[in-house]
Formats: structure tokens, C-alpha cells, sequence
């Protein structure tokens, strides 16, 4: 019995060791995503973007506002003039908080009063709005303590408010994670392996004799899995929306229209991964590890604004980096489709290219 299971270790062994790709990307992978990890998160990460509107400009505001700039948790991306224009500014993402300055402030803090800052906060990024909210606390605890010493005893109260609240459930926060996931490396993985499936049951071959060009191949291949994953993307969102319950304060229309663009890029890319790969573990290693990327990089875990220098242009360049900002945008902020112009056709465009591409690289010929 022991003797049976060695021979079929053995004959595994040897079929993986048959195959370089294979075992080349086996071996490589793990290291490469650790590499891919702290590239992007292994670094200092960069400030959070903040609006401030100084409405006491006294010289103790600006102590203030020089301790939030030095502390390595803000970047002051604009100063407001009015509390309107700051709350203006987060509302078009801009930056992730506006703080506000009392009139007044100054004048409190030298004669010992209480007083308050307030901090208008964007509820459509929740881990980032309470990242912001603590980061203001410290902050504001820290100068009570080093001010206090200067003019007396006094308080400052940090008030809270939101844009796109007042709060966001976590099963709104997280729709557009799930379904980023759904719509791209669901349809990806199984497109991956539609080619080199045929390659490996012996029918690619007669695929080829008949009478039609790769483009012909890829473009057949697209339209019928797209024609059933786009019926199953709406039947998932239909069911996230009447049965759960999610939020959305966009036009259904556009969010469905992203979705789709996501889920065409995704087939795409899934069919140029089909036509480089020789077998269906190669199709399966490769779609997966093209997302592990996109899962580190594209938004899943915090903003790519917040990663660190060396990885935020790439994470800009993937796919679900657009879906996951458009998506966002128009389910919690309620944007319109001009709004999202910009990664509508960012998604476009990659479509385009992972389709010539595949069609391209397609070779009609049996190995």
C-alpha cells in the first residue's frame, strides 16, 4: 500500500518537474508576494489628504496647524477660506476630512476658555474617516498639553462631523470589495482556462482546421462568457441590493454600467492569460497571481492614495483600481456618470488592449 503511494508521489513529482512554467511560477510566487507586500506596505505610508479652514487665524491656529502638517498623519492639501468651500472640497474628494478652525480660537485658548475644532469627516471611506478622527484627537491632546503650559488650563473639544454619512454600514463599505472580487477574478480564472482547456481534451486542434482566424477564436470566446457572467453580475447586485438591503445613492444605471465595463475587462485579461498559458494549472496560477496584485494595490485594504510613493502609480494602472473608485463614488456619494468619466474609460481602454493583445499572442497551432 505504502509502496503505491509513493509511486503516485513520485509520478506527481515528475509531472510538475515536466512542467517549468509550472513549477517556476510555484516557486516563485510566494516571494514575489511578499516582496509585493512590503513593497506596498512594508515603507512609510504617505498623510492623509485634509482640507484646512482657519476662520480665527490668530497665531495660536496656526501653532496648531503647523503641529497637524509635522506629524506625519496630514498632508494640508488646500486651505479653505469658509467652512462651505472646506466641506465643498471633501465632498468632491479632494481630501478625506476638512478641520475647522472657530473664529475666536486663539482668543479662548490665551484666556484659559474652552473651546472646539471641528472635524467634517468623508463617511464614504469609513477606515480612513475614523483614521482621521482618532489622528485629530492625539493631535488636539497633544497641543492641549505643550499650550496648556503657556496660557493655563483650558479645553478643546473636537467635534465631529460627516459628509456622505452620518454613518456607513459595513455591508455598504464593503459592496464594492465583494463584488470587486466577483467581477474580476471570478470571470478572469474561468476564462483563463478555455483555451488551454481545449489544448489539453485534444479539441484545439480541430478548433484550428476550421475555417476561422484567431480573432474569430478570441472574440466567440468573449462574447459567450461575458453573455453569462453579465446575467449573473446582475443577478448578484439585484440581490445585494432588494435582499440585503445595500445602500446606493448613485444612479443603479451607472453602478451597473461600471460593473460591466470591470467584469469585460476582467474576461479580457482572463483570455490573454488563456493564450500564453500551455495548461489549465498555468491558466489558474497565472489569473490568480495577476490578482493578487490588484488586491494589494487597487484599494481593497486602504486607499491607494495612502500606499506608499514606490507602488502608487502602479496600483493607478489596475483595472479594479478604477472599478473600486467609480464603484465607491457613485453607490456612497451618489455620483453621476460625468463624475466617473475618467475611469469608465480607463477600463475601456485596458479591455482593448488585454483583447489585441490575446489575439496577438494566440497561437493556432498545436504544440
Amino acid at each position: 500500500m505504502m509502496g503505491a503511494l509513493v509511486a503516485l508521489m513520485i509520478k506527481d513529482i515528475k509531472q510538475l518537474l515536466r512542467d517549468p512554467r509550472s513549477l517556476l511560477m510555484v516557486l516563485l510566487m510566494p516571494p514575489a508576494v511578499m516582496a509585493m507586500f512590503v513593497s506596498g506596505y512594508g515603507e512609510e505610508r504617505s498623510e492623509v489628504p485634509i482640507i484646512v479652514v482657519n476662520l480665527d487665524e490668530g497665531a495660536i491656529s496656526w501653532q496648531l496647524i503647523e503641529l497637524l502638517r509635522s506629524s506625519g498623519s496630514f498632508k494640508i492639501v488646500a486651505y479653505a477660506p469658509t467652512m462651505e468651500a472646506g466641506i465643498d472640497l471633501v465632498r468632491r474628494g479632494e481630501a478625506y476630512a476638512a478641520l475647522i478652525i472657530p473664529e475666536g480660537f486663539s482668543e479662548s485658548v490665551m484666556k484659559g476658555y474652552s473651546t472646539k475644532i471641528v472635524t467634517v469627516l468623508d463617511a464614504a471611506y469609513a477606515m480612513i474617516s475614523e483614521l482621521v478622527w482618532q489622528a485629530a484627537v492625539i493631535m488636539v491632546q497633544v497641543f492641549m498639553k505643550t499650550a496648556s503650559e503657556m496660557y493655563g488650563t483650558f479645553y478643546i473639544e473636537v467635534v465631529r462631523q460627516t459628509v456622505y454619512g452620518p454613518e456607513v454600514r459595513s455591508v455598504d463599505s464593503f459592496t464594492s470589495t465583494i463584488l470587486g472580487v466577483l467581477l474580476h477574478l471570478v470571470p478572469m480564472s474561468l476564462i483563463a482556462v478555455s483555451i488551454s482547456r481545449e489544448r489539453e481534451r485534444k479539441t484545439f486542434e480541430q478548433l484550428i482546421m476550421a475555417p476561422v482566424s484567431g480573432w474569430q477564436i478570441v472574440m466567440g470566446k468573449f462574447i459567450a462568457y461575458a453573455l453569462v457572467t453579465i446575467t449573473d453580475m446582475v443577478a448578484v447586485f439585484g440581490f445585494a441590493v432588494y435582499v440585503l438591503g445595500v445602500r446606493v445613492s448613485g444612479p443603479p444605471t451607472v453602478l451597473i454600467l461600471v460593473s460591466i465595463l470591470l467584469l469585460l475587462c476582467s474576461l479580457s485579461l482572463g483570455l490573454l492569460i488563456s493564450a500564453i498559458s500551455r495548461n489549465q494549472l498555468q491558466a489558474y496560477q497565472a489569473a490568480i497571481f495577476f490578482f493578487i496584485p490588484s488586491m494589494l494595490f487597487s484599494g481593497f485594504f486602504m486607499p491607494v492614495e495612502l500606499l506608499s510613493p514606490s507602488t502608487r502609480a502602479f496600483g493607478r494602472v489596475l483595472p479594479l483600481y478604477h472599478f473600486l473608485r467609480a464603484f465607491r463614488n457613485v453607490q456612497l456619494r451618489g455620483w453621476g456618470f460625468r463624475d466617473i468619466v475618467p475611469e469608465c474609460l480607463s477600463l475601456l481602454f485596458e479591455t482593448l488592449i488585454f483583447l489585441a493583445a490575446a489575439i496577438r499572442l494566440l497561437k493556432l497551432r498545436v504544440d
